[in-house]
Protein backbone atom coordinates (compact mmCIF):
# COMPACT_ATOMS: atom_id res chain seq x y z
CA UNK A 1 0.00 0.00 0.00
CA UNK A 2 1.14 3.56 -0.62
CA UNK A 3 0.82 6.03 1.80
CA UNK A 4 1.39 9.93 2.17
CA UNK A 5 4.67 10.51 2.94
CA UNK A 6 4.01 12.78 6.12
CA UNK A 7 2.13 12.52 8.71
CA UNK A 8 -2.00 13.73 8.66
CA UNK A 9 -1.88 16.02 11.37
CA UNK A 10 -2.43 19.70 11.17
CA UNK A 11 -1.26 22.38 14.00
CA UNK A 12 -2.64 25.51 13.86
CA UNK A 13 -2.75 24.92 10.02
CA UNK A 14 0.55 23.70 8.80
CA UNK A 15 1.19 20.08 8.35
CA UNK A 16 3.56 17.99 10.40
CA UNK A 17 6.30 16.80 8.12
CA UNK A 18 7.72 13.62 10.34
CA UNK A 19 7.13 10.52 8.41
CA UNK A 20 3.67 8.53 9.50
CA UNK A 21 4.33 5.88 12.21
CA UNK A 22 1.22 4.12 12.20
CA UNK A 23 -2.22 3.80 9.51
CA UNK A 24 -5.21 4.43 11.43
CA UNK A 25 -8.29 2.57 11.16
CA UNK A 26 -11.77 2.63 12.90
CA UNK A 27 -12.92 -1.35 12.93
CA UNK A 28 -16.89 -0.71 12.78
CA UNK A 29 -18.26 -3.02 16.36
CA UNK A 30 -20.67 -5.01 14.09
CA UNK A 31 -17.38 -6.61 12.33
CA UNK A 32 -18.55 -5.59 9.06
CA UNK A 33 -15.60 -3.43 7.97
CA UNK A 34 -12.38 -1.76 8.49
CA UNK A 35 -12.12 1.83 7.38
CA UNK A 36 -8.70 3.66 7.10
CA UNK A 37 -9.23 7.58 8.22
CA UNK A 38 -5.02 8.51 8.73
CA UNK A 39 -1.83 8.06 8.85
CA UNK A 40 0.08 9.32 11.85
CA UNK A 41 3.92 10.01 13.48
CA UNK A 42 4.40 8.76 16.99
CA UNK A 43 4.35 12.68 18.18
CA UNK A 44 0.31 12.74 17.00
CA UNK A 45 -0.57 9.11 17.89
CA UNK A 46 -2.14 9.97 21.63
CA UNK A 47 -3.75 13.71 20.64
CA UNK A 48 -5.38 11.94 17.10
CA UNK A 49 -6.58 8.96 19.46
CA UNK A 50 -8.66 11.79 21.87
CA UNK A 51 -9.74 13.34 18.68
CA UNK A 52 -11.13 10.83 16.99
CA UNK A 53 -13.22 9.57 20.64
CA UNK A 54 -14.39 13.00 20.31
CA UNK A 55 -15.69 12.68 17.15
CA UNK A 56 -17.06 9.33 17.38
CA UNK A 57 -19.22 10.69 20.14
CA UNK A 58 -20.22 13.57 18.33
CA UNK A 59 -21.41 11.40 15.94
CA UNK A 60 -18.93 12.59 13.02
CA UNK A 61 -16.82 9.21 12.75
CA UNK A 62 -17.94 5.74 12.88
CA UNK A 63 -18.64 4.09 16.23
CA UNK A 64 -16.27 1.30 16.57
CA UNK A 65 -12.73 0.27 17.65
CA UNK A 66 -9.53 2.77 16.76
CA UNK A 67 -6.88 0.59 15.06
CA UNK A 68 -3.27 1.58 15.03
CA UNK A 69 -1.24 -0.77 12.76
CA UNK A 70 2.47 0.45 13.02
CA UNK A 71 3.69 1.38 9.61
CA UNK A 72 6.33 -1.81 8.42
CA UNK A 73 9.01 -0.14 5.75
CA UNK A 74 10.27 -2.63 2.93
CA UNK A 75 12.99 -1.52 0.81
CA UNK A 76 14.84 -3.47 -1.84
CA UNK A 77 17.30 -2.80 -3.87
CA UNK A 78 17.57 -5.69 -5.77
CA UNK A 79 16.73 -6.05 -10.03
CA UNK A 80 14.22 -8.53 -10.83
CA UNK A 81 12.63 -8.10 -14.24
CA UNK A 82 12.53 -9.28 -17.78
CA UNK A 83 15.35 -9.93 -20.58
CA UNK A 84 14.87 -5.65 -21.09
CA UNK A 85 15.51 -4.92 -17.72
CA UNK A 86 19.07 -6.44 -17.71
CA UNK A 87 19.92 -5.29 -20.88
CA UNK A 88 19.06 -1.83 -20.18
CA UNK A 89 21.44 -2.60 -16.78
CA UNK A 90 24.24 -3.74 -19.03
CA UNK A 91 24.19 -1.57 -22.12
CA UNK A 92 22.84 1.75 -21.02
CA UNK A 93 24.33 1.70 -17.46
CA UNK A 94 27.79 -0.43 -18.41
CA UNK A 95 27.37 -2.56 -15.56
CA UNK A 96 27.17 -6.55 -15.84
CA UNK A 97 24.27 -7.75 -14.59
CA UNK A 98 23.95 -11.78 -13.23
CA UNK A 99 22.07 -12.85 -15.66
CA UNK A 100 21.33 -16.59 -16.29
CA UNK A 101 22.06 -17.87 -19.79
CA UNK A 102 19.38 -20.19 -21.43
Amino acid sequence: MLLPETCSIKVDGVGCNLPPAHVVSIQSRDGSGEYMVAVVCDDHKDGLEKRLQEMQKAGRVPEGRIHFQPVKLVVTDCVAGMEEDYVDIELKRGANSDRKLA
